[in-house]
């Protein structure tokens, strides 16, 4: 619970915090409910628009109301069970139903409050995936028909990705005699340096730069052995881009070039001597380019280093300093807040000590993680060392909006940790401090945020608490 400086047992207070609970919930985007004994106890108004309820016409109703049958029911019934029973996540797609009869597909995520005691509920998050799912179906409908065109096309069609054959049509398979399946995810050069030397994705890159296209008429050889002349054309996805892979087109065109031999051999002969120039020539490029691309490399690693918390990857007190004046000045000119926030893990070392120094620095970049997915780009997230992290929270409209971000991060970082094989709890007590109102400058607003922070430790952890006059050093 978070430090406040009102009693435990005040009323007021008390139904305060539940409004702020409930307008965090009604809110979120998702759909969220809680459950119990397979009745609704409690849901926000996006779970109530999605099943076409309101929230208060939900509660105390069986949940079986929101599917499309019985046995759908039961059949979900049966997976929750093997999933929530044993401690893991159930995450799934199902067809449920509105209050007007209409169906829907919602992807439904649910966490059991306690899997050894089903009585203590459920708690389940849900979300309209119905377009979602039309698409993904107008998708599919478009692959049979692209493959349909495929297998009907009286030409060899390859799609050709890093040098392995994603996929072919039959034609390409007859005309190599492989039986059906057997070149799928087979490397392309492998196929064609059956007979000349060849290197299919050097040619690409030198022929599209100057022509825009690859087109070449090579020997080949069949998988019994017998040899035929075939005709090439490769376009890539993307020019800027080899690596997304090229589409190629092979005809066997044998009949032609018997009456061609001596001319094209003579023309072969040439062509490969080219080839091997230039395929000297882009070898030497590509190793200066990937000297350049090393360097860059580590230039840009000591800079990170220089800036960042080794093992977080989280800015350090110099980076958290400069961002911090950044954010100073820019709240001077538009007159905004920021708020400057000290968490220190509760009882953090007692990890350390009991399960080792391991656990604890997968703890503290679990601990990182959850606060990047809290806040926003424009803030900044910093660890200064051990299990102490400062935040940056640039245009804050309110203390009340400050607050608000406080009682998010208490909740995200009060849930269980689940660190190779340990289920580890720990709660964050944190300090606030605000700009203009309890400083200008960064020492200041970071040496009142640790004030503040010892405020919660001293009543008890767990908690947040705004920095005021008077309190205690």
């Amino acid at each position: 619970m978070a430090t406040t400086d009102m009693p435990i047992d005040d009323e007021e207070g008390a139904l305060q915090t539940l409004l702020e609970y409930q307008a965090i919930l009604d809110n979120a985007s998702l759909g969220i409910t809680f459950t119990r004994n397979r009745v609704f106890l409690h849901c926000n108004e996006r779970f109530s628009e999605m099943f076409g309820w309101t929230s208060k016409e939900l509660i105390g109703q069986p949940t079986s109301i929101a599917y499309p049958s019985p046995d759908a029911y039961r059949d979900l019934s049966k997976v929750a069970e093997q999933t929530l029973g044993v401690g893991k996540r159930m995450d799934i797609e199902v067809l449920m139903q509105r209050r007007d009869g209409s169906t829907f597909w919602c992807r439904m995520m649910a966490n059991a409050i306690d899997p050894q005691d089903h009585s203590k509920g459920t708690i389940f998050i849900t979300e309209d995936i119905t377009e979602r799912r039309a698409a993904g179906e107008a998708i599919r409908q478009l692959l049979l028909e692209q493959q349909a065109i495929l297998a009907n096309a009286h030409i060899g069609i390859a799609f050709v990705k890093q040098d392995r054959i994603i996929t072919c049509n039959q034609h390409l398979e007859h005309i190599y005699g492989y039986p059906p399946g057997e070149l799928a995810d087979i490397p392309f050069s492998k196929l064609l340096q059956t007979v000349d030397s060849f290197e299919p994705e050097l040619e690409i890159a030198n022929d599209i730069a100057r022509e825009g296209s690859f087109i070449r008429e090579v020997r080949q050889k069949k998988k019994d052995g017998g040899l035929f002349w075939c005709s090439m054309t490769a376009n890539l996805v993307d020019r800027s881009a080899l690596e997304n892979g090229a589409v190629w087109l092979l005809d066997d065109i044998s009949e032609r070039k018997q009456a061609q031999d001596a001319l094209m051999q003579a023309r072969l002969e040439l062509e490969l001597r080219v080839q091997e120039r230039t395929a000297e020539l882009a070898n030497s490029n590509r190793q200066l380019q990937h000297e350049i691309q090393v360097r860059q490399l580590a230039e840009e690693h000591i800079r990170h280093l220089a800036n960042h918390d080794a093992l977080t990857g989280l800015p350090n007190r110099r980076l958290l300093e400069d961002r911090l004046e950044h954010a100073l000045s820019q709240a001077k000119r538009n007159q905004n807040m920021v708020a400057v926030k000290f968490i220190d893990l509760d009882r953090f070392k007692e990890v350390n000590d009991t399960l080792g120094h391991r656990v604890g620095d997968l703890l503290l970049q679990t601990v990182a993680n959850r606060l990047r997915s809290l806040l926003r780009e424009i803030d900044t997230i910093s660890r200064i060392g051990g299990d102490e992290f400062i935040l940056v929270l640039s245009d804050m409209t309110s203390e009340q909006h400050v607050l608000e971000t406080a009682e998010k991060i208490l909740l995200s970082l009060s849930q269980t940790y689940f660190i190779e094989q340990h289920t580890l709890h720990t709660t964050p007590s944190i300090g606030i401090a605000i700009y203009p109102q309890d400083g200008d400058n960064p020492e200041q607003l970071m040496s009142r945020a640790d004030v503040a922070m010892y405020q919660v430790k001293k009543k008890g952890r767990k908690g947040y608490h705004l920095f005021r006059d008077g309190d205690p050093a």
